[in-house]
């Protein structure tokens, strides 16, 4: 067996490159064949990810939900298994998949974890496995990138961002096509889920499971300021599945148009804007997770 890891060294505010040489010293101690690769920037992790799947049978991202993005992107239509080590923030891969977010933990899956097969859900422009967001929840990335280089650090950065966003509240007119089902609507947000965690914890589709064939859409119609206040604590628990102004639908393939240009965000990056254009790979890709 041989391994290639793909490290974001700036993953976690720097956790990554900590993380990334734990792995390597405990790969080391345990004689195991591997590359230590690390990323240089954005979109990187791709690439690295396609040409180590010529030469390792198990490809593992260390870092953000961000980083095992590109990997996944890299590796879904070759051989190599994703394995994951988490290093991030949010770590929702981690938490779909039951993966443990200690690194150690996880790495040891490497070696006696199994192997599943997990669906892909590919856009336009982008890949995911967890998470496309527009509206409201791309709007709280926006401004979480705009406090990057405040004072403000971790989870006051997310929290003031929150904040932001409900002061500047927007809704949207759209049209979500849901396989052949058409809906016109005003929103403040869509989420597109394949796993229930999105946004670091936050339950937006409690029974979307990786390997279900389905796209899970959660609906947030237009809403006030403070009744999204409100309700948005209870997501965590995915108590707002019984409120008013939300809606889970599942489909096969989705289509989000809108009247204006609305960004749209994988895996917790921002790329591009709408029109939104998803559609599901089911059992495309294969991970490495544990035997529960």
């Amino acid at each position: 067996m041989s391994i290639a890891i793909i490290a974001n060294p700036s993953a976690g505010r720097g956790r990554g490159n900590k993380v990334a040489e734990t792995a390597a010293q405990v790969l080391r101690e345990k004689n195991q064949d591997f590359e230590l690769l690390k990323t240089a920037g954005p979109q990187h992790a791709v690439e690295l990810a396609y040409q180590a799947s010529r030469r390792h049978e198990i490809v593992a991202a260390l870092g953000g939900d961000g980083t095992i993005n590109e990997v996944l992107t890299g590796l879904w239509e070759t051989d190599s298994k994703l394995a994951i080590i988490p290093g991030g923030t949010g770590n929702d891969y981690a938490r779909g998949l039951g993966i443990p977010r200690n690194p150690v933990a996880a790495l040891d899956l490497l070696f006696n974890g199994t192997t599943v097969k997990f669906d892909v859900i590919k856009e336009t422009d982008r890949l995911f496995g967890v998470v496309s967001t527009i509206g409201f929840p791309s709007t709280v990335l926006v401004n979480v990138n705009a406090h990057r280089d405040s004072w403000l650090k971790g989870s006051p950065v997310f929290l003031a961002a929150v904040a932001q966003t409900i002061r500047e509240l927007e809704s949207y007119q759209v049209r979500i096509t849901i396989d052949q089902k058409v809906i016109d609507t005003k929103v403040v947000g869509v989420v597109l889920m394949n796993m229930p965690y999105g946004g670091g914890g936050l339950k937006f589709a409690p029974n979307a499971r990786f390997n279900d064939g389905q796209i899970s859409v959660v609906i947030i119609r237009d809403i006030g300021k403070f009744a999204l206040m409100r309700a948005l604590p209870t997501v965590y628990f995915g108590r707002h599945v019984n409120h008013p102004r939300v809606e889970i639908l599942q489909g096969k393939e989705v289509l989000i148009e809108a009247e204006q240009p609305l960004t749209k965000s994988f895996d917790g990056d921002l790329a591009g804007s709408t029109p939104l254009k998803a559609r599901i790979y089911p059992e495309k890709a294969a991970v490495i997770v544990g035997r529960t």
